[in-house]
């Protein structure tokens, strides 16, 4: 069998959300596939250093995080790129004139940043996820930016978007929207050029918008059962849910698994 290179959203793909817990038939066939020489790799939104924490469990080397603005192979960050520059700036500076607060992630940790106290209030039950509030922290003064966290008052979400921001936004709880990259099939690209395999070999697998931004034409696309509608009329193939073996079920019916 040719070797494959499959890559997996996480949440609601290979892993329930919001437990967190990777089914077994799932990380069977993570195991399996690796025996038989293939490459597996995580596919996902979150920042890399918590796609690793997710990664070390999987018992995974190979990660595409940040929406697919990094890619790390066998444990190691090979690249990592930030949002593009120019627009987050102007973005900033569109949200300061409305008074609209907002946070940043600036450097690979779990957290942000933000001149606004009131953002406290927003602060995720999560004890690794850190808000530091710094009245003096000037945006202007960032080099990378990696996610931007606006937070809006009841009357206030129209003002949120702005034409200059191409980079996609999805809600992060109540009150909150999130702007971070969707851009999985680069990073899809950038690993299998590194590792020198060709894109009909790609296998991906996903359940959400931001997924839509990994399905090509290039290569193999399936779908959970429980995924987005939008993703579903996009993909090759759609499995069963993630929560009923859809990951071994794909995988039994091409035949790369028994």
């Amino acid at each position: 069998m040719e070797q494959k290179f499959f890559f997996f959203d996480i949440d609601n793909t290979l892993a329930m959300w919001p437990e967190g817990i990777i089914p077994d038939s799932a990380q069977y066939c993570i195991e399996e596939l690796k025996r038989q020489g293939h490459k597996v790799a995580l596919a996902t939104g979150r920042i890399q250093v918590d796609a690793l924490r997710f990664a070390e469990m999987a018992n995974i080397t190979n990660v595409v995080a940040d929406g697919g603005h990094s890619i790390t192979v066998d444990g190691e960050l090979i690249s990592m790129i930030g949002m593009n520059r120019e627009q987050c700036i102007n973005y900033l500076e569109y949200l300061e004139s409305y008074n609209i607060p907002w946070a940043v992630t600036d450097r690979n940790k779990l957290g942000r940043i933000t001149p606004y106290k009131q953002i406290l209030e927003w602060h995720p039950d999560w004890d690794v996820f850190k808000t530091i509030v710094d009245p003096d922290f000037d945006f202007h003064t960032v080099e990378e930016f990696y996610k931007i966290y606006v937070f809006f008052q009841d009357g206030e979400e129209e003002k949120k978007d702005i034409e200059c921001m191409t980079h996609k936004l999805i809600r992060y709880g109540e009150g909150c929207v999130l702007y971070e990259p969707m851009e999985k099939a680069l990073g899809v690209r950038q690993m299998l050029e590194y590792f020198g395999m060709e894109q009909h070999q790609a296998v991906v697998f996903g359940d959400g918008y931001n997924d839509l931004s990994m399905f090509s034409p290039n290569w193999l696309n399936i779908a959970m059962g429980n995924a987005r509608p939008e993703l579903k009329a996009k993909a090759d193939y759609v499995t069963t849910d993630c929560n009923k073996d859809g990951i071994l079920h794909a995988c039994r019916h091409f035949g790369w698994v028994k």
